[in-house]
């Protein structure tokens, strides 16, 4: 698997490069470019960014959230290929479950104590890090924010200085959902939308991406929207709870793939795989499959290994006194039968 998501790198980055380059992206800098032109972060394409390596062996640590998670045993992988590339140590921290914020605060609130150069965090929740993080920053640390989002005003009321945040835009990852349902069930109708956990705000940027852009379309109505904790069996009952209610639904959104599996059996169960069209996100391995097979109608990629890439190579600049601050747009891709035999081969998942 690592060595597959590896070769994903140089795609990936140029597809982000092209993306930037049409303005897709919002800048840490003031600057326009033109089209065709590639977005500047403190005078550095994403690509360059990419690239950089180390001029000494730091000591780095990655906080992901749960390794029972496909999508951060990706990130974890992309890290320590990233140590590898780049000539630094990386120790990845992860807990058992999403639930487990206070978990997650203690270990890096103890690991802060192990002589670390640089942090990089993705919180379970916007929250649950800011007292470890006030402690980093006491100890001046850079602090790269990755994937998923640190409230930027607690993070400032705290004392905490972000340096730099990478992450997909997960609006967007929520309207591409939508946007496939539209021109692919052009009648409309019932659609119903399986959050992440109550209070996470890239669940929630999802759900609203999604919401709005559904709405906009004007002939489908959102009969529900349950949180199911990114949990896969928490998924499948509420979906089962959903088609009960609602017999003639014709579509689902997960906010991520773990849930949309989830779904994708309780709708098998009901008979109604014909019926209703599923779209989750992330386009871990499992998901791919079920696109492969016709079970999960797409999934949004986003591309966690090269989201870790990238934040090492953040956390290396900060250290060498040329920080790139602000927000980093990570690429996402609409993976569906169309392009997922490509996608799979990309990222090392065996085909079937």
């Amino acid at each position: 698997m690592r060595l597959g998501w590896s070769r994903l790198a140089t795609p990936l980055i140029l597809i982000l490069v092209a993306m930037l380059g049409m303005g897709a992206a919002v800048s840490a800098q003031d600057a326009s470019p033109a089209a065709g032109e590639a977005q500047l972060y403190n005078g550095m394409t994403v690509e360059e960014i990419g690239a950089v390596t180390a001029d000494e062996e730091y000591k780095l640590l990655a906080v992901v959230k749960t390794l029972s998670n496909e999508y951060w045993q990706v990130m974890e992988q992309g890290y320590q290929a990233a140590a590898a590339e780049k000539g630094v140590t990386i120790d990845v921290l992860s807990v058992a479950t999403e639930q487990d914020t206070e978990q997650q605060l203690n270990q890096l609130q103890t690991a802060l104590g192990q002589g670390y150069d640089a942090v990089m965090v993705s919180p379970i929740t916007p929250n649950n890090l800011i007292p470890a993080l006030i402690q980093a920053s006491e100890q001046g640390l850079p602090i790269i924010n990755v994937d998923e989002k640190i409230d930027p005003q607690a993070a400032e009321e705290a004392g905490v200085k972000i340096t730099s945040v990478i992450a997909s835009d997960n609006r967007d990852a929520g309207a591409r959902a939508a946007q496939y349902l539209i021109e692919n069930v052009p009648d409309g109708g019932k659609v119903a939308i399986i959050e992440g956990k109550a209070g996470n705000q890239s669940g929630l940027d999802r759900k609203e991406g999604f919401q709005e852009a559904i709405e906009a379309a004007g002939n489908f109505e959102i009969v529900a929207s349950q949180p199911a904790d990114w949990d896969g069996p928490k998924a499948l009952d509420a979906t089962s709870n959903i088609l009960q209610a609602n017999p003639d639904l014709v579509g689902i959104y997960a906010a991520n793939d773990t849930m949309a599996l989830g779904a994708v059996e309780a709708v098998r169960a009901a008979g109604k795989l014909d019926q209703v069209t599923i779209l989750g996100t992330d386009a871990i391995p499992a998901a791919l499959a079920a696109v492969q097979a016709g079970d999960l109608e797409g999934t949004v990629a986003q591309f966690p290994a090269e989201e870790a890439r990238i934040a090492t190579s953040l956390a290396i600049l900060a250290l060498q006194g040329n920080p790139v601050e602000g927000f980093i747009p990570a690429p996402i891709e609409l993976i569906t039968a169309e392009n997922v035999g490509t996608m799979m081969e990309e990222s090392g998942t065996p085909t079937a």
